[in-house]
């Protein structure tokens, strides 16, 4: 009985350490397999774990919003550094908002639109509608962007880099009120900024004025021809061809609607941001006046000399997402339009499944 009870314990010893053995090899595995994948947030994982109603890419859609906040913040430390307040208007401190009456502007705007625009919810929403056109890493996708809306524009840029896609991009300088109006600190400058950083991997293909003719024809400094504001506006562009942003010289608008379809190659999807007359079309019969925002799909549309860029692609069978109505865009994708807080990014509406009208 004596050797008996002696052997259970002895046998009782070895299962435990076996078991205790096998337990610390499985814990060393786990470790070394967390080690090769990256570090996922608290509420990535949350919402992948608690929220079944999340889109199944939130966690890319928060990836691109985080991006765009770091971005954004970049660009307000630049903005200050060189002397540049933000505006009284941006409530929110995100430095993205522009002056209502500046050198560069182009055309009015509204203000709770623009300051709303500067969110990074639409980063997330970028990345929304992108998987919605059915695309994947290594993708061509053509944008036209102006300075009207620079928060959009970062947002296009913060949602191609999280999902690999390969963007090509083009701006204009002008930009209508409380946009990157300010002639000190253009948008092509903020992309610099955050290309210098390492945040976005690209900087636009093509440069132009903008505005009237795609040359700053109808920039306000121009049209009341005051001399301080002309100043303004020569030293911009000498500032620009300085850090390799020149602007590109544009003969007629058959030519500058070429040059961008040469500059962007065969693309799976097009983006315009804005209201340019680039992206719209300068026809009273615009297919673009009627089309809504967000992603749009190909259709038959009549093609004349003065269709737009967005035009000519859908009718070419390529998908286009638009984005210009910022109230619009907030009420069919669950954006809080013009709110005294930043949302955090993973908690606004659009990160979760919407039912369909």
């Amino acid at each position: 009985m004596r050797r008996l009870l002696l052997f259970s314990r002895h046998a009782v010893c070895l299962l435990l350490a076996s078991l205790l053995l096998c337990g610390l090899l499985s814990a060393c595995g786990q470790s070394q397999g967390q080690a090769k994948l990256p570090e996922r947030s608290e509420a990535q994982t949350e919402s992948e774990t608690q929220d079944p109603n999340k889109l199944p890419y939130a966690d890319v859609m928060e990836q691109a919003a985080e991006l765009h906040s770091k971005a954004a913040g970049l660009i307000r430390e630049e903005r200050l550094s060189r002397g540049i307040p933000l505006s009284e208007d941006d409530k929110l401190g995100i430095g993205l908002l522009g002056e209502e009456f500046t050198a560069i502007m182009t055309t009015s705007a509204g203000l709770p639109e623009k300051r709303t625009s500067q969110l990074p919810d639409f980063a997330a929403l970028c990345v929304h509608l992108f998987n919605q056109a059915g695309l994947k890493a290594g993708d061509a996708v053509g944008a036209n962007f102006s300075g009207s809306y620079p928060g959009l524009n970062l947002a296009v840029l913060c949602a191609a880099e999280v999902m690999g896609l390969d963007l090509r991009y083009t701006t204009s300088v002008g930009s209508s009120a409380y946009g990157a109006n300010v002639p000190q600190y253009t948008f092509p400058e903020m992309v610099k900024t955050v290309c210098d950083a390492g945040l976005i991997s690209r900087m636009p293909m093509l440069v132009t004025l903008g505005g009237g003719g795609d040359m700053g024809r109808n920039y306000i400094g121009y049209v009341i021809e005051d001399p301080d504001d002309i100043t303004l506006i020569e030293e911009m562009i000498d500032r620009l061809k300085a850090n390799g942003l020149v602007p590109a010289e544009i003969e007629s608008y058959t030519q500058d609607i070429s040059l961008h379809e040469e500059l962007y190659g065969d693309i799976r999807l097009f983006v315009n941001v804005g209201g340019n007359g680039l992206g719209l079309g300068g026809s009273e019969n615009s297919y673009m006046l009627k089309a809504g925002n967000g992603l749009l799909q190909p259709r038959e549309i009549q093609i004349t000399g003065r269709s737009g860029l967005t035009e000519r692609y859908l009718a070419k069978g390529i998908p286009a997402v638009h984005l210009l109505a910022v109230g619009q865009l907030c009420e069919d994708n669950g954006i809080p339009f013009d709110p005294d807080e930043i949302p955090a990014p993973g908690t606004s509406d659009v990160y979760f499944r919407r039912e369909k009208p």
